[in-house]
């Protein structure tokens, strides 16, 4: 049975933001003495950048948001992540730690204060230490929860990944709103 969804509205991932969205969540771990997973990062990274829309009218990087069987996750900071960062020039280590798991540190560099506000900096770092401090299943529940989840993913299918609509990210789903954003993201 086909179901209705909200529109998609694509916006232009921030390739600057991303980087640099994922240096300062590898910098607090290390300030912190906390691991950070992938899943650790993304998680964090689609926590903030909903808060961030719906406090200030924008996230964070801008990114494409994708529902996974784990949950959301920003298509193009998982994919940064997979990479190898001393083939890329990335600035933090990359451990595998598990199977599939690889935890991200030192951080080679501070993250670039002309990119990501104070607000910005604010929702990562406090997206990270409710990601900490809920651990993978509290989290997991939390965002399969999430509205924009819930309208992109669909059981009975065979793919593994689906669209999330930033419609359905704000905290009252607002298709004007994402085509405004979709402007700005154009133009930044």
């Amino acid at each position: 049975m086909i179901r209705a969804k909200a529109p998609i509205v694509h916006l232009k991932p921030n390739d600057s933001r991303i980087m640099e969205a994922v240096v300062f969540l590898v910098s607090e771990a290390d300030r912190l003495g906390k691991q950070a997973t992938q899943y650790d990062i993304v998680k964090s990274i689609f926590l903030a950048d909903r808060r961030h829309l719906n406090e200030y009218g924008r996230p964070i990087t801008f990114d494409r948001y994708v529902a996974m069987e784990h949950g959301p996750v920003p298509s193009n900071v998982y994919n940064l992540l997979r990479l190898d960062p001393q083939e890329h020039g990335f600035p933090w280590e990359k451990v595998q730690v598990g199977p599939k798991a690889f935890q991200y540190k030192n951080a080679g560099r501070e993250f670039d204060e002309a990119i990501l506000a104070e607000s910005d900096c604010e929702a990562l770092a406090e997206s990270f230490v409710t990601v900490k401090a809920l651990g993978f299943q509290q989290i997991r529940k939390l965002t399969h929860e999430d509205p924009a989840y819930v309208d992109a993913w669909e059981d009975d299918s065979e793919k593994k990944s689906f669209d999330m609509s930033y419609v359905m990210l704000y905290d009252v789903p607002a298709l004007e709103k994402a085509h405004e954003l979709k402007f700005i993201s154009e133009h930044i």
